[in-house]
């Protein structure tokens, strides 16, 4: 039997894994809803949770992360309740999915995982925030400008973090 066709079989099927995400954000959207579909295709144990809704914006909270945190980079809790951030959370979510499996494994070999948390971490995710959040202040500029326009809803934008400098 195909790889992408065969069942997941967990030990405790009554734990699924939960992925957080910002689905303000469009490449996170895309991302998750890619990955949804083809969770959903197997019938693989993930939920899903977009924290950008106010009813799902609180939703780390009890383990201390807040919505602005989790606009930053992806949150995973395991089948197990461990949470999972960034390139950890990804790679268990891929786990689950067949199709991406392999990859998921061979993204935590040793020198493969350090590289690309670094890359997710100091990169790949700081970038994506930031375009998110100019792509956001835009929206909201262009909504303040145009009061007519209620196509989007107006959004709440937390001041920029300062940088650390050495």
């Amino acid at each position: 039997m195909p790889l992408h066709k065969r069942q997941h079989n967990k030990q405790n099927t009554n734990q699924r894994t939960t992925s957080y995400y910002n689905g303000a954000c469009p490449i996170c959207r895309t991302e998750m809803e890619r990955y949804k579909r083809m969770s959903e295709a197997v019938d693989a144990p993930l939920d899903w949770v977009d924290i950008s809704r106010d009813e799902n914006k609180n939703a780390l909270l009890g383990l201390g992360i807040t919505q602005e945190m989790a606009f930053r980079r992806i949150y995973v809790v395991d089948a197990a309740g461990v949470p999972r951030i960034g390139v950890d959370g990804i790679t268990a979510l891929w786990k689950e999915i067949p199709g991406l499996a392999i990859v998921g494994r061979l993204i935590e070999l040793p020198i493969i995982r350090q590289v690309s948390a670094f890359l997710y971490d100091h990169i790949l995710s700081r970038a994506v925030y930031e375009w998110n959040r100019m792509r956001l202040r835009r929206e909201q500029q262009k909504n303040t400008q145009n009061p007519q326009n209620t196509s989007t809803p107006p959004i709440i934008l937390s001041p920029k973090r300062p940088t650390k400098r050495s």
